[in-house]
């Protein structure tokens, strides 16, 4: 309110829900057949997670074989770092080998807690539960590494209330001002 009285405008709210991984788990949801649960570790298809991301995140229908090698320089980069443990990059492959939807942890593993992210669907997969399943197979697995709590945020109603659904325990809200010029 601060903020309004002097100008500053509301331009987005951001939603972190927290998962509290000591308490049982919701029941995993069942794949339609011809869907499988695949990880970075057991089959890194790092091209089928950057069509995925594209198309989720930017709209792109196809991606060049330029665009396609930038961001699988990009995704090998960040994979080399402490956080990031290929089990718990999860995704939802179709039988033609699309990834469906996905969802990645990052760990802290001093702390004990991880953040869920990247989570998408493509948009030929949409309303079928992909991405809700994606998010439960990275719990299940963070609960079985010793991991305590996970983290996701999102921006919208739809991914708070998907989130929600699946076992969150609780949520802070952040948001974002902007002051016209």
């Amino acid at each position: 309110r601060v903020l309004e009285r002097y100008g500053f405008h509301i331009t987005h709210t951001m939603y972190t829900r927290r998962f509290d991984l000591t308490r049982d788990l919701a029941p995993r949801v069942p794949l339609e057949p011809g869907f499988v649960i695949v990880d970075m570790k057991s089959h890194p298809d790092y091209r089928a997670q950057a069509i995925l991301r594209a198309n989720a995140f930017q709209k792109k229908i196809t991606l060049s074989e330029e665009e396609l090698n930038t961001r699988l320089k990009y995704y090998n980069h960040s994979c080399n770092g402490p956080i990031y443990h290929p089990e718990t990059d999860v995704y939802v492959m179709a039988e033609d080998g699309r990834f469906a939807a996905g969802a990645e942890a990052l760990i802290n593993a001093p702390g004990l807690e991880a953040d869920i992210e990247r989570v998408c669907t493509h948009s030929d997969f949409r309303k079928h539960g992909f991405a809700r399943a994606a998010i439960q197979e990275c719990l299940y697995r963070l609960k079985d590494m010793g991991i305590h709590k996970a983290y996701i945020t999102g921006y919208s109603q739809a991914a708070i209330a998907l989130y929600g659904s699946i076992g969150a325990v609780d949520e802070v809200r952040s948001f974002f001002y902007k002051i016209p010029v």
